[in-house]
This record gives C-alpha cells, structure tokens and sequence, in this order.
C-alpha cells in the first residue's frame, strides 16, 4: 500500500519516519511512502527557502528493509546513523515529475557513525547525492543505478570524520554531475579517508566530473585550495568507464594530502583532459 504525508511545516531537524531497533526486518516489497516533495520544492534544499523535513532516519538499527518505493523527498531520503549490521536491497528512490529539478538535497543514502551497512540493488533518482558516506567503517554500496544526482561520494569530511573501509561495485551512474566523488573540508581536523574501493563503475551523461577527489570542498562550492587536515589514503579505482560531457573532465583530483591512490582500467571519453594535482606518484587515468 501507499502511505502520503500531508506537506506540514516541519523543518530539516526533523523526519517524516523513524525506524529503529535490532534485528528488526521489513518487507516493504509492495510499499509506497510518498513524502510530497514537489509541494515543498523551491530550488533552495536544505539551507533556505521553505522549511522541510528530512524523510526516512534508521537508527541504531540492525536488520534488514527490502523493496521500499520513496516518492518525492522533501529533501534527504535516507539518514542512516548509529546503525550496525543493516541491509537496504531492492529500493526505489524517484524524485521524478513536478518540480523536479527544483529537488534540491534530495540526497539517496546519507550513511554516518554506522559500520557494516550495505545498499544493494537500489534505483536512485533524484538531485544531490546519490549515496554520501560523511562517517562510518565497512560499508558496502553494490549494483546500484544512479540517475540525475551528484554522483557516489565519500563525504564531504568535516573534523574528526573517519569513513574507513567503503566498496563501490557494480553500479551505474548517469544524467549525474559526477560519478566517483570523493570530498573533504581543507580544515578537517581529526577526519580521515582510508581504503576505498571503486569497481566496475559505468557512467555517461556526466557534466562535471568523471572522477573527482578534492580536498578543498565546503558548501558553498570548492574553493580552489586544498587543505590536508583529512588524508585520503589507500583509494582503488578499478574498471571505471563510460563517457562525460564536452565540458566535463575525465578525472580531476586536487589534493594537500593524498597518498596511495591505485587506478587501474580507466576509460573515460569526452570532455577536458584529466587534472591531477598534490598526488604522487600520479594514478593511471592522469
């Protein structure tokens, strides 16, 4: 069945649905939970504008939610934080129609202080995000499709963020500003970036960035000087293809402080040549 949600006055400290517990297991196969996003959408997201809700917390949650439906995001589809031991298969994200590329902050998976997490089987979208992993230790994101969004990230990394032990396998982003992304505060004390994998990554229709590794991000937009407060350490990027816009760029890094960066079987067409600054040496696809 379908559950709506009446548009109300709630803003972003607030959830439309809060699922917690251990061991618990939904079968949400034939669930439909629509949020009414395109009666809040004003093109401002989170950071002004009309006040919304973020839609679905999973905390402190184990267990399992298969086959879910989300239709029109106020913003942030998933907070998923505190959890430990928790599968999301087979689920639906579409921002699609009215307004929709008024959607902004529609982020997919925002996954945080949580270990063990895997999304399988996922179709996204929407208008942000895909999936962003700002903290948390062996998480697993496998034969995903991502559509009209920010690509798959890892942050962006605030102080004292450590995200440490990500696979990314199988998945296929398109219509999307960047695939690969990862993303640091230049002054993120404490944060730390450290073995991520990419695997058997298809993209096209990419505007921005094929790959993109930056430590210089902050809300407001790049700032074009990376700061090395948060290492990115230990990434590998293997058989990651597909095709970029004229005016997008293959592969793009900016670093202070990166190391251990292993590329291999990268075949990004269209678009600017790659850029790579502040890793040595330079990966395959530089």
């Amino acid at each position: 069945g379908t559950i709506t949600f009446a548009k109300g006055n709630l803003d972003q400290d607030n959830f439309l649905v809060t699922i917690g517990g251990t061991n618990i297991n939904i079968d949400a196969t034939k669930g439909i939970f629509n949020g009414n996003g395109p009666l809040y959408w004003d093109g401002k997201g989170a950071n002004s504008g009309v006040n919304k809700p973020k839609f679905v917390r999973l905390t402190k949650m184990s267990g399992s939610i298969t086959g879910l439906t989300i239709l029109g995001s106020p913003i942030h589809t998933f907070s998923i934080n505190g959890c430990k031991g928790l599968t999301l298969s087979g689920v639906t994200i579409d921002n699609r129609g009215t307004n929709y590329a008024l959607g902004h902050n529609t982020d997919g998976f925002d996954i945080s202080s949580s270990s063990g997490v895997t999304v399988t089987g996922a179709h996204v979208y929407n208008n942000d995000d895909c999936l962003a992993i700002n903290s948390g230790t062996n998480i697993a994101f496998t034969n995903n499709y991502c559509s009209g969004g920010h690509g798959i990230s890892i942050g962006s990394i605030k102080a004292g963020a450590i995200v440490d032990g990500v696979t990314v396998s199988g998945c296929t982003v398109v219509d999307s500003d960047n695939a690969v992304r990862i993303k640091a505060y230049p002054n993120a004390t404490g944060g730390k970036v450290n073995n991520v994998t990419y695997s058997d990554i298809t993209m096209s229709g990419i505007q921005d960035y094929g790959i993109v590794i930056e430590q210089d991000y902050t809300n407001d937009g790049p700032t074009g000087t990376p700061g090395g407060a948060a290492p990115i350490t230990n990434v590998n990027l293997n058989n990651v293809h597909g095709t970029v816009a004229s005016k997008g760029q293959s592969v793009y890094i900016l670093c202070a402080n990166c190391s251990e960066f292993n590329f291999q079987k990268i075949a990004i067409t269209g678009g600017l040549a790659a850029n790579c600054t502040g890793i040595s040496p330079k990966p395959l696809g530089c």
